[in-house]
């Protein structure tokens, strides 16, 4: 039997949101939600109205951000489906939604319903909670952590670079699958986006290292020049991805920090 993917596109469009939040319905009978989407009644309605009189056997959760939690709750009421959540997202989502408590239940490295099994793929990163859901052959969904319209956001401190490089290598190491995206449009060739991202980070480490060759430099002007041609409502979003890089790099020795005046400059190692 063919798995069935529905995808309901919440209207939350933005500049970090793209076209809006995703949620998808997976299954035929017994269903599977993942990402019920931001606090919005009409993106609720949409998914009550899909699933009907079917039976959602559980709701899962990318991660804890409020455009992909925020039904959360209402949507288990509504449907009496249990909430499945890692043991490392329960802090997270209870700290957006105390009532959840008396919905949530652990899931281990394998979900399954009667029509299909999951395997749940721990990818922190952009999230320090995120995970990507795999089934094998099929699909797989990956949250924020891999999009393609547009490169993953990581932003300090729950965020961290050096998580999400190696969570990307995780995902490319045992993908097989079409990936289905919280925003965007599905890939087709997972594996080859995941390269695509590698390659990208590693370019722009080599960039701030370049940039510093002459000079120390802080934050802003780093961002400025690496991101000379972006959009200027999307600076202050690139500085936060930037900083999670520069800290990474701080991390393994490749450039220095100091602070002056107030201000954190970065610089290369001395030789």
């Amino acid at each position: 039997m063919l798995t069935n993917i529905k995808k309901i596109t919440a209207e939350n469009t933005g500049l970090t949101t793209y076209t809006g939040t995703n949620s998808y319905i997976i299954g035929n009978e017994n269903l599977i939600v993942i990402d019920p989407g931001p606090p919005s009644d009409k993106h609720l309605s949409s998914i009550i109205r899909y699933i009907g009189k079917r039976k959602v056997e559980f709701i899962i959760a990318t991660h804890h951000h409020s455009d992909h939690i925020g039904l959360l709750y209402k949507l288990s009421i509504e449907t009496n489906a249990p909430i499945y959540i890692g043991k490392n997202q329960v802090s997270l989502f209870l700290e957006y939604e105390q009532r959840l408590k008396d919905k949530i239940s652990l899931f281990d490295s394998i979900i399954s319903t009667n029509e299909l099994s999951m395997n749940a793929i721990q990818t922190p990163g952009h999230a320090s909670d995120h995970y990507c859901f795999q089934i094998p052959g099929v699909a797989m969904f990956t949250g924020d952590h891999i999009m393609g319209w547009s490169t993953t956001m990581i932003r300090l401190p729950d965020g961290n670079m050096k998580d999400y490089m190696e969570s990307l290598k995780i995902i490319r190491n045992l993908c097989n699958e079409e990936f289905f995206p919280a925003h965007g449009e599905k890939i087709v060739d997972g594996k080859k986006r995941c390269e695509q991202l590698i390659n990208h980070r590693n370019k722009r480490s080599t960039q701030i290292q370049n940039t510093l060759q002459l000079t120390k430099l802080n934050l802003e002007e780093i961002t400025k020049i690496i991101y000379g041609k972006i959009n200027t409502k999307l600076i202050t979003y690139a500085k936060f991805t930037v900083e999670s890089s520069l800290e990474e790099m701080v991390a393994n020795k490749l450039i220095k920090k100091e602070k002056i005046r107030d201000t954190y400059f970065y610089s290369l190692k001395e030789s």
